[in-house]
């Protein structure tokens, strides 16, 4: 499933228990909502096993402020919903910047720079050992 608008675009899907987002363009609070509605039925597919989350945004320029206030939302979201790992694949300076401040107001516990990547390759090895590490600790 995916959502288009005249200034960007977001699709979903999983892979195993990590669920992928492809953003393009400019996120928009538009965008998010709809990205928000398809996040929910994914965790609901989950059923309650502990996840993680990829961010491919290689191909995203930038966000608006609504959009950010909507971000830190869904990262709340995400982490009351057994979401134990993030990665990013970013390459814009705005969009680094912007999420960096998001998941600094979201009190995300996280070192940025350790889930920050240029290619989503890298990003899934990330995920994936990290997965695995985190659902060790919870045995």
């Amino acid at each position: 499933m995916g959502f288009k608008n005249k200034y960007g675009q977001v699709s979903l899907y999983t892979e195993n228990n990590v669920v992928i987002a492809h953003f393009a363009g400019y996120i928009t609070s538009g965008l998010l909502r709809a990205f928000k509605i398809e996040l929910c039925e994914k965790i609901k597919s989950l059923n309650n096993q502990p996840w993680a989350y990829i961010s491919d945004s290689f191909d995203v320029l930038a966000a608006t402020p609504e959009a950010e206030k909507e971000m830190i939302d869904i990262s709340h979201l995400m982490k009351a919903n057994n979401c134990l790992s993030s990665a990013f694949v970013l390459t814009s300076a705005i969009a680094i910047n912007q999420m960096k401040r998001i998941l600094e107001c979201a009190k995300r516990n996280v070192n940025f720079s350790e889930c920050l990547f240029t290619d989503l390759d890298s990003a899934k090895q990330f995920i994936s050992h990290n997965l695995k590490s985190k659902q060790g600790q919870l045995i």
